[in-house]
C-alpha cells in the first residue's frame, strides 16, 4: 500500500517547510502552464478555435496560477503561513471547478447532456440587409461545443482536461492539507 493510514495521519500533522512550499509551487506552475500552453499553442498555431466551453474551462486554470503567483511571492515574507495554505486551497477550488466543467463539457461531447444554447454553431439568424450579411460573414463563428475539435490517444481535448484537472486537484490537495492539523 502506497499511501497508508501512518503516512496519512504523518501527512496531516507534518507542517509544509518552506522549501517543500517553494518546491510545490514550481511543480504546480509547470503542471498547470503545460495545458494552457498547449491550448494555446493549437488555437493560435494550429488554427484550431476554441468553443465558449473551452474559454471558460480556462477560467479556473488563470485563476490558479494568479494564486500560485501570490503565494510564491508570499514566501518571501511568511514562509510556513496559513496565508499560503489558504491559496493552495484556493488553488484547490479552482481545480475543482474546472474538473466540473470538463466532466461537463466531456459530456456533452458524448451526448449524455445538451451543451448550453449559446454554445452551437447551429445559426438560425435571417438577415434582410446586406451590409448586416457582410458583417455576419466576416465574423468568426466559435465551434460547437458538442463536437471534440480533436482527439488525443481516444480522449478529446476536455477529456484530457478532465485528466490534466484531476491531478491539479489530488495535487493541490495534498499540498493545502500538509499539517493541517497541529500535534497536541
Amino acid at each position: 500500500m502506497i499511501f497508508s493510514h501512518s503516512s496519512f495521519t504523518e501527512h496531516l500533522y507534518c507542517a509544509l517547510k518552506s522549501k517543500e512550499q517553494k518546491l510545490w509551487i514550481f511543480i504546480l506552475a509547470i503542471f498547470l502552464l503545460i495545458p494552457i500552453g498547449i491550448a494555446l499553442v493549437f488555437e493560435y498555431i494550429g488554427g484550431i478555435l476554441p468553443c465558449k466551453l473551452c474559454i471558460i474551462e480556462r477560467f479556473p486554470y488563470y485563476g490558479s496560477l494568479i494564486f500560485l503567483s501570490i503565494a510564491a511571492l508570499s514566501t518571501r515574507f511568511f514562509p510556513s503561513s496559513a496565508w499560503i495554505r489558504s491559496l493552495f486551497w484556493g488553488i484547490f477550488i479552482f481545480m475543482v471547478i474546472s474538473l466540473i466543467l470538463a466532466i461537463y463539457h466531456v459530456g456533452a461531447e458524448y451526448r449524455f447532456w445538451d451543451a448550453p444554447n449559446n454554445c452551437t454553431s447551429h445559426s438560425t439568424m435571417i438577415v434582410t440587409d446586406a451590409s448586416h450579411l457582410l458583417n455576419q460573414l466576416n465574423a468568426i463563428q466559435s465551434p460547437s461545443c458538442n463536437q471534440a475539435a480533436g482527439h488525443f490517444l481516444f480522449l478529446s481535448f476536455a477529456g484530457w482536461n478532465v485528466v490534466a484537472s484531476l491531478i491539479l486537484m489530488l495535487i493541490s490537495l495534498f499540498v493545502a492539507s500538509k499539517g493541517l492539523l497541529k500535534k497536541q
